[in-house]
């Protein structure tokens, strides 16, 4: 995807590392990864979710599988992940998930339809826990309003860390946003159980404790 269309000082909330990548994980890339790309402004006949940051995409994987009633939306920056989760859809044959690899900002202004979306689900992002980098930190007013944009009345935002500082802020930033309800409203989207992540147990054995925040679209 290009980033062209970026003003020159824009912080991003991630650092792109392509990793080391296995021969299957680069014959992934090549064979498999590409017949779960996103088609831009697809609509979808089942609701779709996004998931933003899905990693080696295990978590994601569990979801698609548990629940076939929901068509998924995997966004990644990092390669050896996306190609992961392409080979375990194929190996699970699963067919309700698509990945776009990339930077997430890029997928919401150029390929996602308004109100397309039924549910963000947010685990685990980069912390940036000095606090000189908190400015990176995903989840901002910016983005938060133009996720807002894709969000259908109704859907959920699911948003989870380990980090308490990073959590006292996202509960700050949601509950002052007018959209946004910590209860659900009436004919509101179902919360999916998610799975224990690798990062969540990392975070679990260095002691820190997890936090599960969720809202929902009013309006």
């Amino acid at each position: 995807m290009s980033e062209s269309i970026y003003p020159p000082r824009r912080i991003k909330s991630f650092a792109r590392c392509a990793g080391r990548m296995t021969p299957a994980q680069k014959l992934a890339v090549d064979t498999v990864l590409p017949g779960y790309g996103w088609i831009k402004n697809t609509v979808m006949d089942k609701p779709l979710i996004l998931d933003i940051g899905f990693g080696m995409g295990h978590s994601l994987a569990w979801q698609a599988e548990q629940y076939s009633q929901f068509h998924f939306l995997g966004a990644e920056v990092f390669l050896p992940g996306a190609a992961r989760l392409a080979t375990l859809l194929q190996e699970k044959k699963l067919s309700n998930v698509h990945i776009a690899y990339g930077d997430v900002v890029l997928l919401l202004k150029e390929q996602l339809a308004l109100q397309s979306l039924s549910g963000v689900q947010i685990f685990f992002p980069d912390p940036w826990p000095k606090k000189r980098h908190h400015k990176r930190r995903l989840l901002q007013t910016d983005f938060l309003n133009l996720l807002l944009t894709h969000m259908e009345p109704g859907a959920f935002l699911h948003f989870a860390s380990d980090w308490a500082d990073y959590c006292v802020g996202v509960k700050a930033l949601l509950a002052s946003h007018s959209k946004l309800s910590f209860e659900k409203p009436f004919g509101g989207i179902e919360v999916l159980e998610r799975p224990q992540t690798r990062y969540e147990n990392r975070g679990v054995v260095q002691g820190h404790e997890i936090e599960d925040i969720v809202v929902w679209v009013t309006s």
